[in-house]
């Protein structure tokens, strides 16, 4: 079992942390519109934000859960591989 991280593995959590991000920005521009928002458009201007902070918490929580994955399975594979030197002693 490697413990080498396959590429591919990598590349996807660079575009889930890039996807955050990017989520991240929009929250943040969907904020910033409600505040200027005039007070006929504010409820509307919340609801797209609050809408874009729905998404910013999921493109989060996406992010998360590959990092673990990739946590969980290569903490396993470096362990193996260390009984297994271990063994070779």
């Amino acid at each position: 079992m490697s413990t080498e991280i396959r590429p591919e593995l990598i590349d996807r959590m660079i575009e889930l942390y890039c996807d955050w991000r990017t989520a991240c920005w929009d929250a943040r521009t969907a904020y910033e519109w409600f505040l200027d928002a005039p007070a006929r458009d504010r409820a509307v201007a919340f609801a797209a934000y609050t809408a874009a902070l729905d998404r910013e918490e999921s493109a989060c929580e996406s992010y998360a859960a590959h990092i673990q994955a990739i946590q969980s399975r290569y903490s396993h594979a470096a362990a193996h591989a260390q009984r297994s030197h271990a063994n070779l002693r």
